[in-house]
């Protein structure tokens, strides 16, 4: 307890004095008990991964499965990997495939962007009004107006659901796009993501790259964040404004939700540069915990991540 609080004052300190913030954000009091999001729901079974559930043991002597290279479970992306987190933090990769290959990421950045916000922003309802600059960020989708005026919890709903590039900019205008780009790239440093670099909140920049082995380490450090899973768990969402007033219909990017039972949450994204990207968590078999599963660089990332999904259970 007493090294985690050193290492908290030690961040906040540095966030400090590199960006000379005109205050002091405050430590992120969010709740982190994740049972309490996860656990709430009747425990769905999937006959299949239950299989995977009986085999469990093989985890430890077995040497890491190699993706098949042809036939139907064939995954052409660049990087793969499936991680299972057990409950005590422990980690077993299940597949890999080019794991610390830096690869630009496209809107899976949009997690980190998430991440700070949850982590420097200590009131999620505090007002933003959206700017021209916000409304003529690039992209194909979204539909924010110039003068409307959202929370910062409804722009976390409308980047994460929509990933929409507009609410994503609207959320660093606060400490200004500099600074809060600066605040992702610390918080990269801090969880030990040495092969991720950020150069906007958007993800619209192809120098915007990680690796799949870093995306497991922020996907197991979001996971204590479980208002994220809460937003990415919704296929779609009516959204109202502070004032009360319907302000937008959000559907979910990710199609694999409800197909897939034990979906948690995800979040896509595409770049020509990128191609495919996907990140997946579903829950374990019996909720011993979580299956993260990322794709990079794919030509179709929904089959192919349930190529890999079913790669995992065949083989147990």
């Amino acid at each position: 307890m007493i090294e985690t609080l050193k290492y908290e004052n030690l961040k906040y300190f540095f966030v400090a004095l590199v960006f000379s913030l005109p205050f002091w954000w405050g430590m992120n009091l969010f709740e982190k008990n994740l049972e309490d999001l996860f656990f709430w729901q009747e425990i769905i079974e999937n006959p299949q991964i239950f299989i995977a559930q009986l085999n469990v043991r093989q985890f430890e002597t077995q040497k890491i499965p190699k993706l098949p290279e042809d036939g139907p479970l064939a995954i052409q992306a660049e990087s793969v990997v499936s991680v299972w987190i057990k409950p005590d933090g422990e980690e077993k990769i299940l597949f890999e495939k080019e794991i610390e290959k830096v690869l630009p990421i496209a809107s899976l950045a949009k997690l980190m962007t998430a991440n700070v916000v949850l982590e420097y922003y200590p009131d999620l309802s505090q007002t933003i009004e959206i700017s021209q600059e916000a409304v003529f960020q690039t992209e194909d989708f979204g539909d924010l107006k110039i003068g409307e005026r959202l929370s910062v919890k409804d722009l976390l709903y409308i980047m994460l659901i929509e990933s929409s590039n507009d609410a994503a900019f609207a959320l660093t205008e606060i400490i200004g796009e500099e600074g809060f780009v600066g605040l992702m790239n610390l918080e990269a440093k801090f969880l030990g993501m040495e092969n991720s670099y950020s150069v906007d909140s958007t993800g619209i920049s192809s120098e915007n790259r990680s690796s799949v082995k870093d995306l497991i380490i922020l996907t197991k450090h979001l996971l204590e964040r479980p208002l994220i899973w809460e937003i990415l768990g919704e296929p779609e969402f009516d959204l109202y404004g502070p004032d009360g007033v319907f302000h937008h219909k959000l559907l979910n990017t990710n199609e694999l939700l409800g197909e897939i039972p034990q979906t948690v949450g995800g979040k896509t994204g595409f770049l020509p540069e990128a191609k495919g990207c996907f990140l997946l968590v579903l829950k374990a078999p019996k909720n011993k915990g979580f299956l993260i599963n990322v794709i990079l660089g794919s030509e179709n990332k929904f089959e192919e991540m349930k190529k890999l999904i079913n790669s995992v259970i065949n083989n147990q």
